[in-house]
């Protein structure tokens, strides 16, 4: 078998696919969203943003294919209902939430990691989250969440929040904490 078979499951809802080393995923060119803005991908389609792609953050999908690049290897976007866009009212913080922000600014993304027969697997290690938080920071993400306890594997929140300092976090077993709890 030349790829490894892929189970994705969360929020319920579950998808499967084969991938295999070296298999760019998506990748469109040149498009536009949010109001008309061009955006330039090489890795993702609009199609992974489902429902969302118009009121993407130009600035977070260009950090997202940014991140993909020095990544190396595939990153998924989550299937969750609350991954991308949410409809949290005017006054919820997400940075998912369109209600207060207009726009998508954060996205939750499963990073991949070469495994063995040419195919990937979910990012499960200290080491492997290390590097995720590391590469989300390179490439100028100002929200950076970890989290340990999702299906498949590790999930990358990440967004583009108005302002200097990063945002860390981490979530493990359901309790939020400090980022260093999940990479130390």
């Amino acid at each position: 078998m030349n790829g490894a078979i892929l189970l994705i499951a969360a929020a319920g809802l579950v998808a499967f696919g084969t991938i295999r080393q070296g298999e760019r995923l998506g990748g469109i060119g040149d498009t536009t969203t949010n109001g008309g803005q061009r955006v330039n991908l090489k890795y993702f389609s609009p199609d992974e943003f489902r429902q969302w792609w118009g009121q993407m953050n130009p600035e977070l999908l260009q950090k997202l294919d940014a991140f993909r690049e020095r990544w190396g290897a595939p990153v998924r976007i989550s299937p969750a209902s609350g991954a991308l866009g949410r409809h949290d009212g005017i006054t919820g913080t997400s940075q998912h939430n369109v209600d207060a922000w207009g726009e998508v600014r954060a996205v939750d993304v499963f990073p991949m990691v070469p495994a063995g027969r040419g195919g990937y697997a979910y990012i499960s290690s200290r080491a492997d989250r290390e590097r995720a938080y590391q590469t989300a920071r390179a490439v100028g993400f100002t929200g950076i969440g970890l989290y340990t306890d999702t299906s498949p594997g590790d999930m990358l929140h990440v967004d583009v929040r108005p302002q200097t300092n990063v945002a860390t976090w981490s979530r493990i077993d359901g309790s939020y904490m400090d980022i260093g709890q999940a990479i130390a």
